[in-house]
């Protein structure tokens, strides 16, 4: 008598092999059989000859707050990911001293986009240490399987409070960071994150803490991976590192070491490349780089007075007041300084003034509604004015409700095809679970199978399975997920290949104190499986009690599978 049989299905291992037509059978969270099945179970599914493979394995996603009041972790569950990493970039929730608790979460609201408001609403702060918050969300139950990084930034600010944000580490204040490192690492940590991009910012347009990190310090906390057996180095950069300097701290640590962010920059059509190539060739030198990239054009849709791309540009105001906003905006010297700074070739810029690539989302005005899907430039030119004039106008009319879409990175789909077909390219970078109101990227993964799989026939279906599921997991050293064999943990997704993809973004008011988030749907998956437990239906999320582990046992020298033998010829 198995838990769960899957029968009449077209089985993916995760490793790139062909689909096999068969069952699949479920008993005590792994999988048990795969095959001709026969016997009973307490729950038979027919698959249809749909595709049963392994669930997703995200490798970036920022749901450490909502996590403690969301257990489904939504919507990642219902676009196919079943293995969630936080922690990411350095940002999370813990450790978290009460006096520095406000700060915290006021620094991660500011740099992921996310609502204060909803955070201080939804939070459960029954908790300090790195240990008591895995601890919560073990009490608290979890859907999606879960692994944390330990969190530059908010170590630092732990330990130095608002200094973290202003100067560097004393001696005295390292050793504490390290302690923190330590305890976060024998609790379970999969690694380190940590950023030095320029355009992180927190609370009061505050750099994040570890930019304010000297180079030795980043040495000292390699050198405290180091001593694990486990333990990798995820690091967000920007103009001030790159590739070489993360070889550097991966060849200190002896472990895998993966850069963010890796998207095509149209103005810079060389950059993602060379990223690429670098990383290729410290792993030719058997120094494990990564990187993590992104199979989806990224888009940020927000308002006027929360312009998160617009605020780390010079010039442009940090308050949100709209009264000042208003002055401010209404300004010509204000408006003709700004185009200026839109001139400049400024790589930390995300954004460059293209306006046929703003487009209008929402707006507030019933009279406006004729202006959902145009660009900005499509206006302005019916209009016969500026671009950056009719922008500000619009949103001043309708009062900062106008939803505005900034389409800013991988917008070049053969140079995106060159970055993602690349084995040392981890797709992902979805940041689910910030910039709610902003963006919906959890469903890459729907994306890449319908997309560039069936659509543009970039990869077989075996092989872009295989780029989300084994190779983000053996990279970290998870053990035993992102594949299907007898003995495996059974997280699976049951699609149809021929009609996987994902819907426009839509506006939700569900989170803590009403606010706002966009969200996507999958069409065409029919059920996702935490350790053989179903978590969703293709339709809603299945009230279980929550299956998903929080991980914190790994390998980073797991067996040399399909990826590290096509690493290795490179």
């Amino acid at each position: 008598m198995y838990d769960l049989i899957i029968r009449n299905a077209r089985i993916a291992d995760g490793l790139g092999s062909p689909l096999a037509d068969g069952d699949l059978a479920v008993q005590n969270g792994r999988v048990a059989v795969i095959g001709q099945v026969q016997g009973k179970a307490e729950s038979i599914v027919d698959a249809k000859g749909y595709v049963l493979a392994p669930g997703v394995v995200d490798l970036h996603t920022h749901y450490d707050a909502q996590l403690t009041w969301d257990s489904t972790a939504s919507p990642s569950g219902a676009l196919g990911v079943t293995t969630v990493i936080i922690g990411n970039c350095g940002f999370g929730v813990a450790p978290a001293p009460a006096d520095q608790r406000d700060s915290i979460i006021a620094n991660l609201a500011e740099v992921e986009g996310m609502s204060l408001e909803s955070l201080r609403a939804g939070i459960d702060t029954s908790y300090e240490s790195f240990s008591e918050y895995l601890d919560l969300l073990r009490r608290k139950g979890v859907y999606p399987n879960v692994a944390c990084l330990a969190s530059h930034s908010v170590m630092r600010t732990a330990v130095m409070g608002d200094a973290g944000s202003e100067r560097p580490s004393t001696p005295e204040e390292l050793e504490a960071i390290v302690g923190l490192l330590r305890e976060a690492m024998d609790a379970g940590a999969i690694g380190l994150a940590s950023s030095s991009n320029e355009n992180h910012r927190g609370a009061g347009g505050i750099p994040i803490a570890s930019r304010l990190a000297t180079d030795e310090e980043f040495r000292t906390l390699a050198g405290v991976l180091k001593d694990y057996d486990h333990g990798v180095f995820m690091a967000t950069f920007g103009e001030k590192h790159s590739i070489p300097f993360l070889e550097e701290l991966c060849s200190i640590t002896g472990k895998p070491g993966f850069y963010a962010a890796h998207f095509y920059y149209v103005h810079q059509p060389e950059r993602a490349r060379n990223i690429m190539n670098m990383a290729a060739d410290a792993r030719r030198r058997g120094i494990p780089v990564y990187t993590q990239g992104s199979c989806q054009p990224l888009s940020l849709t927000f308002t006027l007075d929360k312009a998160y791309i617009l605020k780390a540009m010079e010039s442009w105001p940090a308050t949100e007041d709209h009264d000042e906003l208003r002055n401010i905006f209404m300004d010509s010297s204000f408006r003709d300084a700004f185009r200026e700074v839109l001139k400049k070739k400024d790589s930390q810029h995300l954004f460059y003034g293209r306006w046929d690539w703003v487009p209008i989302a929402a707006v507030g005005l019933k009279k406006n509604e004729n202006l959902v899907g145009r660009t900005v430039a499509e206006i302005a030119e019916e209009r016969g004015k500026d671009p950056f004039d009719t922008f500000l106008e619009i949103g001043l009319e309708e009062n900062f409700a106008t939803k505005f879409s900034f389409y800013i990175l991988n917008m070049d789909e053969d140079g995106v095809a060159e970055i993602i077909a690349n084995d040392g390219t981890l797709i992902s970078l979805s940041d689910a679970g910030a910039h709610n109101a902003l963006l919906c990227d959890a469903g890459y993964a729907m994306h890449l199978f319908g997309h560039w799989a069936r659509d543009k026939g970039l990869f077989d279906l075996p092989t872009a399975i295989r780029k989300v599921t084994s190779d983000p997991a053996n990279t970290y050293g998870i053990v035993d997920r992102g594949v299907l064999k007898s003995g495996s943990w059974a997280d699976m997704i049951l699609f149809d290949p021929d009609k996987i993809h994902i819907t426009k973004m839509s506006r939700h008011y569900d989170l803590p104190a009403g606010g706002e988030r966009l969200l996507r749907k999958a069409p065409g998956l029919h059920g996702t499986w935490v350790n053989g437990v179903q978590v969703f239906d293709g339709s809603d999320y299945v009230d279980v009690s929550p299956p998903g582990q929080v991980l914190t046992e790994f390998n980073n020298s797991l067996p040399a599978l399909g990826m590290r033998q096509r690493l290795a010829a490179e």
